[in-house]
């Protein structure tokens, strides 16, 4: 079982572990690809109206910006994130313009999936082929966990066999030396790599994970039509985008504004997400505020520190994942983590292939 799943699904395994490390650094990967796009001017930051105008002036046909990504560093940009209207109703298409908060001015607009990192996020989430392709990664997901069991399972020491289990014989055969390099790559990474795989599997299906973590405690439904509405009133206009992240931050002060969901709609709401001190997510926040884009009342509120213990591990899952949970160090480790799936294919493939070789030898006349 163990031969077959690692000769069958050993390439898409390094092929997602290897895209997985480019993405635990892609903003910074992105930034040094294109400073152009990317990089701010120095100076100081505008209103927020009028950086979302600044958006809005490349799509001007569009409707407003679904959301607005606030800068995570002293040199980002503002990301507005518009949905292509004449998309096939099929599937959604993105563009990302990057906004300079001190001019104002687009410094460029692009299309998810067309650039660099967006196409090696798209190649690891779903190989490409869309819906098909993220049930398929989430299904690797699963066979990478069987791979892992069974080679515990098989390197698994008798009673005092131990020693011998985690030495290298450098000495030995070309068959021995590969097994030992790859018994000892695979033992050494078999938590990160479950880690990774068990948290990949919740990104591809949230819900089913969701599911299962309700058995033992509650966890609030998101589904988008459960979201606060706004009242409209005659006459009344739509409060400004800075007055929004201003009422959302004397709900909770101490919190830094991450991202800005925009109203699409007469009935849709400001949402304000913010990343209060101690929560996990370093590039997001999962504090959230809605407010009435008329009056700019509250309609309601998500205090990270109100999670249930079920909405607690689950807002764990994605920055474990990508490492973040623990700062640069964890980006680190996932990064290389990445990379044992590489060492461990080609030196099972390579012993798989000499053995195959030795065993046509002794069965030669």
């Amino acid at each position: 079982m163990h031969l077959y799943v690692g000769l069958i699904g050993g390439a898409l395994f390094v092929l997602t572990s290897l895209t997985g490390s480019l993405l635990v650094f892609y903003k910074t990967i992105d930034e040094w690809l294109n400073p152009a796009q990317l990089i701010r001017t120095p100076g100081s930051d505008q209103p927020l109206s009028d950086i979302v105008a600044g958006a809005q002036a490349v799509h001007p046909d569009w409707s407003p910006p679904d959301s607005l990504i606030f800068p995570l560093h002293e040199r980002d940009t503002f990301h507005a994130w518009f949905k292509d209207p004449v998309a096939a109703s099929t599937e959604e298409r993105w563009h990302v313009v990057a906004v300079d908060p001190s001019t104002t001015r687009a410094l460029s607009d692009r299309r998810w999936g067309d650039f660099f990192v967006s196409f090696i996020y798209e190649l690891h989430q779903e190989l490409l082929l869309g819906k098909p392709g993220e049930v398929f990664v989430g299904i690797l997901a699963l066979l990478l966990l069987l791979s892992i069991g069974t080679g515990l399972y098989l390197w698994w020491p008798a009673p005092g066999k131990l020693r011998r289990a985690l030495s290298f014989q450098s000495g030995g055969s070309a068959i021995r030396r590969l097994y030992d390099l790859h018994k000892l790559t695979g033992l050494a990474g078999a938590v990160v790599l479950t880690l990774l795989a068990v948290t990949g599997f919740y990104l591809e299906f949230p819900n089913v994970v969701t599911s299962v973590v309700r058995w033992f405690s509650p966890v609030r439904d998101q589904s988008p039509e459960l979201q606060p509405r706004s009242e409209p009133q005659a006459g009344a206009l739509r409060i400004p985008p800075e007055q929004a992240v201003a009422i959302a931050r004397t709900a909770f002060p101490d919190a830094k504004p991450m991202w800005l969901g925009l109203p699409q709609h007469e009935r849709d709401s400001y949402s304000v997400g913010l990343r209060q001190p101690g929560e996990i997510r370093q590039a997001g926040g999962q504090t959230e505020v809605w407010i009435d884009q008329y009056s700019g009342a509250v309609r309601m509120v998500q205090d990270w520190r109100e999670f249930t213990r079920g909405e607690t591990l689950l807002s764990w899952l994605f920055p474990l994942h990508n490492g973040e949970a623990f700062g640069l160090t964890g980006r680190w480790i996932m990064f290389f983590a990445g990379l044992t799936p590489l060492l461990l294919y080609v030196t099972a493939l390579r012993m798989w292939w000499l053995k195959r070789a030795a065993h046509r030898r002794r069965r030669a006349p």
